[in-house]
């Protein structure tokens, strides 16, 4: 049986470091905003989600870089700065 152990104030903290509103997760995880805000403010305990669903919010947030571990969340790649544009060498316009 898969497990979740990450709780809604680590899902608030992942969020707020990428800079992303619940409506931004919510939609990019197919979920309701509703859900979604639920989750966070259930603090320190796992949320009572479906594992399915759970896991497409922890899926929006780890494809952006943001880590969970079992003493906190953290950045594995610094976040992008609105407004800036990547360009790769040798990449044509």
């Amino acid at each position: 049986m898969l497990a979740v152990r990450i709780t809604g104030s680590q899902l608030r903290a992942g969020r707020a470091l990428l800079g992303l509103s619940i409506e931004d997760v919510a939609a990019r995880a197919r979920l309701s905003r509703r859900s979604l805000g639920k989750w966070e403010s259930s603090s320190d305990a796992v949320p009572d989600a479906m594992v399915d669903h759970l896991s497409r919010a922890i899926d929006v947030l780890e494809q952006e870089g943001v880590g969970f571990s079992a003493t906190g969340v953290y950045l594995q790649r610094p976040a992008p700065v609105a407004g800036t544009v990547l360009h790769s060498e040798g990449a044509t316009a």
